[in-house]
């Protein structure tokens, strides 16, 4: 009898027991792979979506649907372009965020502000700049055999580890937007014929794209704000200011050129008020590194060793040098030299927040590069 109670009991709960009433079927959905804003030429925003298809046969490879809309927000292009399809669009997998560099320019934040809203969207997808449009590079649908939407997000995810782009997904760059003491940077993508160039940065200041830096500026950024993937490799060239000259001016000066490879990076910056509260950042960074090529010399010698020591240090300093420059002139404060000042130093902080972007440039960067070759190689 007790057992007869206890299944009517149980049977009676599950009839009042709710249903999956907030469900989102797969079968009803086309998932967005990776998507693209853009300015129109009318002023209305532009966007390009990657669908990504899988046909029902077992033989058959996926294949990229590529499409357009335009709006006057990111979510009502989205409808427009919904309205092109069958089923509807859902960004549960998305992999990438393009910005072309015209929309780059200006604020960023109310294009990706859809993103954060949305409580179903993929904030682990990576985000970039692309030069010229964003259209343009999705638009090429595929890079050799493999399709776009993969290209992009394993070529970006493969210079993070080589310490040539930042790391960067949608959920890491919120904090700092809203951040007026620190700025980010984002990968910058570059249309070559039929396929796709990540090896620079581009800058940001208020959410704004202000300026980009070269490959090598691009790692040493990364070097100085202690982000360094697996591997991070330089050539530096090692020949005397009297002996250089071009590889076509002279073939044999190719073998001037020494590469290695950060193994071990130790980086310590101190900030200094001086009088007229004059900010002086002290930047020292001492590198471990490997020898990759180097084909004028075995470096068996001490004494050989030592002087590439030196030469690199120099020749690396003046690279860090060089960077922050380039990210002063952009007001990039990549660094967060402005939240270093609200932690230890608030009054200059209250002093130059308002004008932070020009304040910045005006702070004096004293970088130390100490280069120590560990490794070199099996040949001795």
């Amino acid at each position: 009898m007790k057992r007869i109670c206890y299944i009517c009991v149980v049977m009676s709960i599950l009839l009042f027991i709710a249903g999956c009433w907030d469900q989102d079927l797969l079968k009803d959905a086309r998932l967005l792979y990776g998507g693209g804003f853009d300015f129109a030429p009318n002023g209305k925003l532009r966007v390009t979506f990657v669908i990504q298809d899988v046909p029902a046969g077992e033989q058959q490879s996926p294949k990229n649907d590529i499409i357009s809309a335009e709006g006057d927000t990111p979510m009502d292009a989205r409808e427009h372009a919904d309205d092109q399809i069958s089923r509807h669009l859902r960004t549960y997998k998305s992999r990438f965020v393009l910005i072309g560099e015209d929309l780059a320019k200006q604020d960023i934040y109310p294009v990706l502000e859809v993103f954060y809203r949305d409580p179903k969207s993929a904030l682990n997808a990576r985000i970039g700049v692309a030069q010229g449009t964003a259209e343009d590079i999705l638009s090429l649908k595929k890079v050799g055999n493999v399709l776009i939407a993969e290209e992009i997000d394993e070529l970006i995810k493969s210079k993070e580890e080589t310490t040539t782009v930042p790391k960067v997904t949608l959920e890491k760059i919120y904090p700092v937007m809203l951040d007026p003491g620190e700025d980010f940077a984002l990968p910058y993508l570059m249309e070559q014929g039929a396929r796709v160039d990540v090896s620079r940065i581009a800058m940001f200041h208020n959410n704004k794209l202000t300026g980009t830096l070269s490959p090598e500026e691009s790692s040493m950024y990364l070097l100085l704000k202690n982000s360094k993937g697996k591997e991070a490799r330089f050539t530096q060239n090692m020949s005397t200011k009297g002996e250089m000259s071009t590889t076509e001016d002279n073939p044999q000066r190719r073998y001037d050129f020494l590469t290695f490879n950060v193994d071990k990076l130790k980086r310590k910056m101190k900030l200094k008020i001086q009088s007229g509260d004059q900010i002086t950042v002290h930047l020292k960074l001492k590198l471990k590194v490997s020898v990759i090529e180097y084909p004028k010399d075995r470096l068996e010698k001490k004494q050989v060793v030592a002087e590439l020591n030196k030469r690199l240090s120099k020749e690396m300093t003046d690279l860090a040098q060089k960077t922050l420059e380039h990210m002063q002139k952009a007001r990039c404060d990549g660094l967060g030299i402005g939240r270093q000042l609200m932690a230890f130093h608030p009054r200059v902080w209250k002093q130059q927040k308002e004008e932070w972007g020009s304040n910045y440039q005006n702070v004096k960067f004293a970088p130390v590069v100490q280069v120590e070759i560990t490794k070199q190689g099996i040949i001795n």
